[in-house]
């Protein structure tokens, strides 16, 4: 999809007037009076440019529903979690710099091992986390996964052929926005805009290639927590080859 959060901060001094303008609303930026084109170019420039982001998605095929709550950066760091289709079961993941932890669900290791191996594997992780290298095969896509500078290039970019009509206002998750809807063929997207603030892109749904999916975006600017599994907790993924 071509294109798939909240600042809260109140300042304490000695005056009671400073007290008050601490819990002053936001001001409008004023994008709702912009065109649909300059609304939704805002809104992939702010997505383009943010050093880290909150992405919270869900995706929908033949398959079922694949889900994603990702906090990640620009310089491949993230944490989160996914969720897989049809009982597929659901992981835990953080990866910083080189190195990735998993923490899979019962179903989740049954779903990529069946059979007495997938007992065997859980026997063994012991409900503990995967640890290994980013370069490893079988954790590649988890790396590409983490990298916001792909998702960056991939859905912040600007479709040539979308047809664009700018809608009315509304909330996301409480924050202000105004819509803007795009048309590229038989694909759909909706984006939903800050209006207060800075115009960043608060979620994007929508149609594309049969897939429905809505990715919410949040936490722009605040950094990924640096805190990964000890390795008390953790196997080696050598030890599962």
């Amino acid at each position: 999809m071509s294109g798939f959060r909240r600042v809260a901060a109140v300042l304490a001094a000695g005056a009671a007037s400073t007290l008050l303008a601490g819990f002053a609303a936001p001001a409008g930026n004023g994008i709702e009076d912009e065109g649909a084109q300059v609304i939704v170019d805002r809104a992939r420039a702010e997505l383009a440019g943010a050093r880290s982001v909150r992405m919270v998605a869900q995706v929908q095929d033949a398959t079922g529903t694949t889900t994603l709550d990702l906090h990640l950066d620009v310089n491949g760091n993230c944490t989160g979690s996914v969720g897989l289709p049809k009982g597929g079961g659901s992981a835990d993941v953080v990866k910083r710099g080189q190195d990735v932890w998993l923490k899979p669900d019962d179903a989740f290791l049954r779903s990529q091992v069946p059979g007495p191996a997938g007992d065997n594997a859980i026997a063994l992780i012991n409900d503990r986390w995967i640890h290994g290298n980013a370069g490893n095969a079988l954790l590649r896509g988890l790396t590409q996964v983490c990298d916001l500078k792909d998702f960056q290039r991939t859905y912040a970019s600007r479709p040539t052929s979308e047809k664009l009509t700018k809608g009315g206002t509304t909330s996301v998750n409480g924050q202000a926005a105004v819509t803007v809807t795009g048309r590229d063929g038989g694909d759909t997207a909706t984006y939903y805009v800050a209006t207060e603030g800075e115009p960043r892109l608060l979620r994007v749904e929508g149609v594309e290639s049969g897939q429905r999916g809505r990715a919410d975006f949040s936490a722009y600017g605040e950094p990924v927590p640096a805190k990964t599994p000890p390795p008390e907790q953790s196997v080696n993924l050598s030890e599962l080859q």
